[in-house]
């Protein structure tokens, strides 16, 4: 019984900044595309219940984070456009290749239905980071994206052994990456709810 009457306050107790931090990341990546909404610091720390400082400090830190931007009247989401989208993806592909090709990395351990998700285990730390960092900025796509792209058949499953491994699974990776890219328009559109379409 006295654990249980801890665990509220344990709740209570957290530090603003970081439950708010993890509370904002989890929206904007849920959300979807919020094409420059504006992120007012009363009216967000009234609604998490903490003081207008540690909303300051999470959004500025989102930020620098290139989740969020600065304006002149505040804080807004992004406004995504089909170009900016491409070259997330592109960039995406060109860091992921690079963790592929990285000392330490198994190419048979590497799931290519969620190659970001994958390249994040990287032994590259800052290979892992930079992947990290450009996940997030897409995620108010990835729901679009599911919808648009089915996983090839035997995309989760280990490559053949041997030399050519890590070589099949570079390519394999940048045609993922690619693909996307293309059709950055249409996985806007599909996540802002412009248009509804089969996968691809």
């Amino acid at each position: 019984m006295a654990g249980s009457a801890q665990e509220p306050d344990l709740v209570r107790d957290r530090d603003p900044f970081d439950r708010t931090l993890e509370t904002l990341r989890l929206r904007l990546a849920q959300a979807g595309p919020m094409q420059g909404a504006p992120l007012p610091i009363a009216g967000l720390a009234d609604e998490l219940g903490v003081s207008p400082t540690p909303v300051r400090e999470v959004l500025a830190r989102l930020a620098g984070e290139d989740l969020i931007v600065r304006t002149p009247h505040g804080y807004a989401a992004l406004l995504h456009d089909p170009a900016r989208v491409a070259e997330l993806y592109e960039l995406a592909g060109v860091l992921v290749c690079a963790v592929v090709q990285s000392r330490g990395m198994d190419p048979a351990a590497f799931d290519l239905n969620a190659p970001l998700a994958a390249a994040q285990t990287a032994p590259n730390r800052a290979l892992a980071r930079a992947c990290a960092r450009v996940a997030a900025q897409l995620a108010p796509l990835a729901r679009a994206e599911a919808q648009l792209f089915a996983a090839p058949p035997g995309a989760g499953r280990p490559l053949t052994a041997g030399a050519s491994q890590r070589s099949a699974l570079v390519r394999a990776v940048r045609r993922h990456f690619a693909r996307r890219a293309i059709q950055s328009g249409r996985i806007l559109a599909v996540a802002l709810g412009l248009i509804k379409s089969p996968r691809i």
